[in-house]
């Protein structure tokens, strides 16, 4: 029931607090904060009362300076506050909240004041409830599994052990509470990249429910069981602008080492050392491109973490090295479950003594079954416990493990209750609700740190490697999260099936990830339940071959399927892709720079890029952009001979990657999908840097091909390198050259600047000139030689030369 503080009653007070207000409506309170111009935090309380606003998915290295200006005017019955960006109204008759652009348009309105609801004498809910104008597109929500505009679902955000998920399940692995809306606005036509973009975060990590449309079509709805709430309104020019201060409010992604955007392969589990060893030679000898292996759980012995099984693995300091003697990285997986019943086991009993593991209200253990059975439950709320747990990777990074992937960290547990409004809810696959949490001090139960738990496990992994190996980046993939966990890993999408739906369904995944902060993602290749056959396997190394995280992953009692597994023409095509992943490396390794630099998403919706194309409103085609440069539309359909392929409007047009052809944007075109091609296409007015196919990454070569796809407007292009490892790009180590073009008269002119103290390590440049043909090319006013093959012309430069293409 409602109780005598909810929303819906008159203001009754108004005050002045620092770059805002502090509103109340009886006894409850509301105060609003600008961080910057186009972002403003909302706080609200049924008490009145403010707490100090921790939340774990702040960036605390985010420093926000305040809104340049800020005019506060009181007219009637409204009160509000105005910035460089945009207008907050509120009603003094109601309570409500109402931003809006300078120009008077709503961007987002409360539909009602919030609402606290009562159990008494407990408070147990807030809802807050927005409305929703009819052409509004909602992104975000994180690893959802409905299409990727959410407009009209409901959707729950309680982290979950969710195996064998398929389309429509929820929730599963991840809780980010964000929502994108964009709104084609009046007059908009194809050619159009601007609409009325905002983001709404919710931050609160208790179970919380976003019903976007589903209950009525004209209302956000947003249900979370806590007495007081945070959330963010983000408002820019352009919906990416609105993901980037979205992922500067939570944090950008550290740059992970340049391996990282190899090929990886595993298996669950590769169970001896005779078998990963063969599936390392597997690579070597065919020929096929891989960087990373992994040890799933059964490296350990009877799933202890931290340790091995010396009988299948004898000797697994000798395995790593040999393996890295190879240029693999070696991956293990750690969970958070340590085994409780073995007196024997050290890692237990050492933190029993440092009481590190979570208990229940009557001080007793918590504990559920997990692999090794009875398992305790590190409590990484408590920064003693993350230290500990850190500090535990130390054998093993000494004997030469590069990487942690920490699964299970919802956290699942096989067999244990929770008690939710009051009832038990049996086998629910996770901690009891009120299960105890130090919660850096402040004390939490379960259904608090529930959806922070695995970002808080992530953030001890990663600290303990950097800690551990400080001249070395770590690297650390995570199943669970919540906003802010893009600090500390990357992550995947679970335990998915290996089927057409879920090829589609993984793209889907993916870019929302990325429209949500997380923007070094993949889903697993192949499909980890089933077997996927030659035809689907290789249209998902196709995919994988531009998501960040790019890894084939299979489950037990399923047929192998490395990419040599499932017949010669398979073979072949997934070589293929994954050379063509090698090739991109330099653009792909900008792409991470721009995500840890510029909090830009790596992978984007044509919505994102395009958010006034009606087009794209009405057709939603299967494309998507890899970085700024590269248009994809990956094969999702098994047997698929042909696709309609929508070019949005730019500026130039495009290009075809495969064959040079150029093609007016704002049209749709029917193509051919043979077997061995992944459809992609170039924006006009890139300079896109490519290496040679190589083994993995740390292959040196002294010759990078750049292709210039020229347009008639000024343009320019990025790349970015550095030593891959290490912290030295912080300290001005590294290479970041910024390409100017500009045609005219039948002129192509392209002028290099170099920034940062790091050598290049391309002794050469292969220019590749997209166009028509030339009469004449200078380098540095020089003549050089050329060839044109009909579709580019082709000449050898130093690096940083300027050069000029004459026709």
């Amino acid at each position: 029931m409602f109780d005598s503080s909810s929303g819906g009653a008159a203001v009754t007070e108004v005050s002045a607090a620092p770059n805002g207000l502090l509103f109340r409506c009886g006894g409850a309170a509301t105060r609003l904060l600008f961080l910057s111009d186009g972002v403003l935090r909302i706080e609200l309380s049924p008490t009145g009362t403010f707490d100090d606003g921790f939340s774990y998915a702040l960036d605390p290295d985010t420093v926000w300076d305040g809104p340049r200006t800020l005019d506060v005017n009181e007219t009637g019955d409204t009160v509000s506050l105005r910035t460089d960006r945009m207008e907050v109204r509120v009603d003094r008759t109601t309570g409500c909240v109402g931003t809006f652009t300078l120009d008077g348009r709503a961007i987002l309105e409360d539909a009602e004041a919030p609402a606290w609801y009562r159990d008494e004498p407990a408070t147990t809910g807030i809802t807050l409830s927005k409305r929703l104008r009819e052409d509004e597109r909602l992104f975000g929500l994180g690893d959802k599994t409905a299409t990727i505009d959410r407009r009209g679902g409901r959707y729950e955000h309680w982290n979950t052990d969710a195996f064998a998920f398929e389309r429509g399940t929820d929730p599963i692995y991840k809780s980010i509470p964000f929502v994108l809306g964009i709104t084609i606005e009046d007059g908009s036509s194809p050619a159009a990249d601007h609409a009325l973009a905002y983001g709404l975060f919710v931050d609160t990590p208790v179970r919380s429910v976003f019903d976007l449309g589903s209950a009525d079509p004209n209302r956000l709805r947003v249900e979370a069981k806590t007495d007081t709430l945070v959330y963010y309104l983000f408002h820019a020019p352009s919906p990416i602008e609105v993901v980037q201060q979205f992922t500067r409010l939570t944090g950008r992604p550290p740059m992970w080492p340049k391996w990282a955007l190899g090929y990886h392969q595993c298996r669950y589990s590769y169970q001896t050392a005779g078998e990963i060893r063969a599936v390392a030679r597997g690579f070597r000898e065919r020929g096929i491109p891989c960087d990373a292996l992994y040890f799933d759980i059964h490296y350990m012995d009877g799933y202890r973490v931290f340790t091995w099984d010396r009988e299948a693995f004898p000797d697994p300091d000798g395995l790593l090295r040999e393996l890295k003697e190879q240029n693999f990285r070696s991956i293990i997986m750690i969970d958070p479950g340590i085994k409780a019943d073995d007196p024997d086991y050290a890692i237990a009993q050492d933190g029993l003594e440092r009481d590190a593991f979570c208990r229940m209200p009557d001080g007793s253990l918590a504990t559920g079954e997990v692999w090794p059975g009875p398992c305790y439950f590190p409590d990484y709320t408590r920064p003693e416990v993350r230290r500990w747990w850190g500090d535990l990777q130390r054998d093993l990074v000494e004997q030469g493990v590069d990487g942690v992937w920490n699964d299970m960290n919802e956290p699942a547990v096989f067999n244990t209750h929770r008690k939710f409004e009051g009832d038990i809810e049996e086998n629910a696959l996770t901690l009891p609700d009120e299960v105890q949490h130090g919660y850096e001090g402040h004390g939490a139960a379960h259904a608090t740190a529930h959806n922070i738990y695995g970002t808080q496990m992530v953030r001890a992994t990663y600290e303990g490697l950097a800690r551990l190996h400080p001249e070395r980046r770590p690297f650390v993939i995570t199943r669970a999260a919540y906003a802010g966990t893009q600090r500390f890993a990357t992550g995947w999408t679970g335990d998915n099936s290996s089927t057409w739906d879920h090829l589609r369904l993984a793209l889907q995944q993916c870019l929302s990830l990325n429209v949500s902060g997380m923007a070094f993602v993949g889903a697993d290749v192949g499909g980890f339940i089933g077997s996927p056959g030659g035809e689907l396997l290789a249209r998902w190394t196709q995919l994988g071959a531009l998501t960040p995280f790019f890894r084939n992953h299979s489950g037990l009692d399923t047929p192998p399927q490395e990419p040599w597994e499932l017949g010669p023409e398979t073979e072949r095509v997934c070589r293929e892709a994954i050379e063509l992943r090698y090739r991109l490396l330099p653009y792909l390794y900008t792409m991470l720079h721009q995500a840890t630099a510029d909090a830009l998403p790596m992978l984007r919706p044509l919505a994102l890029m395009h958010p006034g194309d009606v087009a794209i409103r009405m057709e939603n085609p299967a494309g998507f952009y890899a970085g700024d440069r590269l248009l994809a539309y990956p094969v999702l359909n098994k047997g698929q001979e042909h696709a309609d392929v929508y070019l949005p409007v730019t500026r130039g047009g495009w290009f075809d990657f495969w064959t040079g052809a150029r093609y007016e944007g704002g049209q749709t075109l029917r193509i051919s999908t043979p077997f061995d091609v992944l459809p992609l296409w170039v924006r006009a007015g890139t300079v896109l840097p490519l290496g040679p196919v190589r083994q993995h990454t740390g292959e040196r070569f002294d010759t990078l091909t750049l292709r210039v796809y020229p347009t008639r407007s000024p343009f320019t292009s990025v790349l970015y390198d550095d030593a891959g490892d290490g912290w030295g790009f912080k300290q001005d180590d590294f290479y970041r050259c910024t390409f100017h073009g500009a045609c005219s008269d039948g002129t192509l002119s392209v002028r290099a600047d170099i920034e940062g103290s790091f050598p290049a390590p391309w002794k050469q440049w292969n220019i590749e000139v997209f166009g028509a043909a030339p009469n004449e090319v200078l380098a540095d006013n020089e003549p050089v030689d050329f060839e044109y093959d009909g579709a580019c012309a082709r000449f050898t430069i130093r690096p940083s030369q300027s050069f000029t293409v004459r026709t």
